[in-house]
């Protein structure tokens, strides 16, 4: 727990900011010796004085930032926006799919809203990003988004809320301004056409059929955002192994250091993503080397960079290896490890389950561990692209202050971040012994 709260005090630890290198600086100083690795990096910070206004029925509500919303974080064109506000349902446009939510519609100088996800009986497959692409083509000036109360499995399963969170997407050209907002806020702009976003998910689940519409409704949007063009810096630290042979093969143990910084003015701490990751690294670092134990392979310690602005970090090291790819037999990596049901949830590429299975074993905790194929997001990711077995380590269960300025120490649970721990070394140990 020390760890996690020193790692919540570097002003949101954002890559690319003086945080962000002052964090790098202090996880280097906890490994035995490390190296950095940096890299240049172009972020993005949203300058404190955001204001946000809907204008309905003649009524001006005034919204909160980090209640009613949070602004995406990119480099779109900004300013001040004031428009006319159109719902345009998810946001799909896909003729060929039998879905075309844009059908009919003028959105051009005007904002859109549209829900996260998509409808149960939609056959394709659509991202935000898609969605946003979309909405820059049609003319769109700004974008609402808002994640609606009928959740998929996986959001589920994620323990994901209506509340909104941070996204990061960057400096690429073509962004349009957004705000993640709550579902009671997209209620408001939906009430004048006698909507909410409850009822819409429930109508489109039960028939797809476009539903869009003009509320009559508009944004009043002021916000600002600026390019940092710096240097961030992974962290690496070899733990050499004690067979003559096997230490030239490696075990990976990686996490995030990295998290969102201050945007808007709000402080993003960051104790569970990923402090507490960074946490877990660094114990088990700590214990080896104060015990002096060496497995029979090496272990390469890994803290990223720049994961919240798209894994840079990690994609950066595989491109650039310090150790040779071909030499590494895994690549665990932590995430979210301090909220949570009390179970540990696994996700595996190219890994036996056994392997995992056994290390909850060790650690008394067969009966808490839950195992799923590759998890579609974090540091793993492109270390299984370049075809090496992953293992993705988190909590299992809710972490509902995810991306939020609210996930601060006081909501890690100390007894989770401890098997998580334990686990972790547990499965590091067994593969680099090469046990089977």
């Amino acid at each position: 727990m020390h760890t996690v709260r020193e790692l919540s005090n570097f002003h949101g630890r954002q890559s690319g900011t003086a945080g962000g290198q002052a964090t790098a600086a202090y996880v280097a100083s906890r490994l035995p010796e490390a190296a950095l690795q940096p890299f240049p990096i172009a972020t993005v910070q949203i300058e404190p004085l955001v204001r946000a206004e809907f204008r309905v029925d003649r009524r001006v509500v005034a919204l909160e930032k980090g209640q009613d919303f949070l602004p995406i974080i990119n480099l779109a064109p900004t300013g001040q926006i004031s428009a006319p506000v159109v719902f345009v349902g998810y946001g799909i446009a896909s003729p060929s799919l039998g879905l075309d939510e844009y059908q009919g519609l003028s959105v051009a100088g005007k904002v859109v809203l549209f829900v996260r996800g998509q409808p149960k009986g939609f056959a394709g497959r659509v991202s935000h990003a898609d969605k946003v692409m979309t909405a820059h083509a049609k003319g769109a000036l700004a974008y609402l988004t808002v994640t609606g109360p009928i959740l998929s499995p996986y959001e589920e399963r994620r323990g994901m809320t209506t509340r909104p969170v941070a996204l990061y997407e960057g400096t690429a050209s073509g962004a349009v301004p957004g705000l993640w907002i709550t579902s009671a806020a997209a209620d408001v702009l939906l009430q004048p056409v006698g909507r909410s976003v409850r009822s819409f998910q429930e109508e489109m689940d039960r028939q797809l059929a476009v539903r869009s519409a003009d509320t009559g409704t508009e944004l009043l949007l002021e916000l600002v955002a600026r390019r940092l063009d710096a240097t961030a810096s992974n962290v690496l630290a070899l733990w050499p192994g004690s067979d003559p042979l096997l230490r030239e093969e490696t075990i990976i143990l990686g996490a995030h250091h990295d998290h969102f910084g201050v945007q808007a003015g709000l402080l993003f701490p960051g104790a569970d993503d990923n402090a507490s990751g960074t946490a877990v690294l660094l114990e088990i670092a700590r214990v080896l080397a104060t015990t002096g134990s060496r497995p029979k392979r090496s272990l390469l310690f890994l803290s990223f960079a720049g994961e919240e602005q798209g894994l840079l970090g990690s994609r950066f090291y595989v491109a650039h290896p310090r150790h040779p790819l071909s030499a590494v037999k895994a690549m665990i990596n932590v995430d979210h490890a301090g909220v949570g049901n009390g179970y540990i949830m696994v996700g595996l590429s190219k890994l036996e389950k056994a392997a995992a299975q056994a290390a909850a074993k060790k650690v008394a905790a067969a009966d808490k561990l839950e195992l799923y194929g590759l998890f579609p997001g974090g540091d793993h990711v492109p270390f299984a692209e370049a075809g090496l077995p992953t293992a993705a380590i988190v909590t299992a269960g809710s972490h509902p202050d995810f991306h939020q300025p609210t996930d601060t120490p006081e909501k890690i649970k100390p007894e989770l971040l401890a098997l998580i721990t334990r686990y972790t070394l547990a499965l590091v140990w067994a593969l680099a012994n090469n046990e089977q």
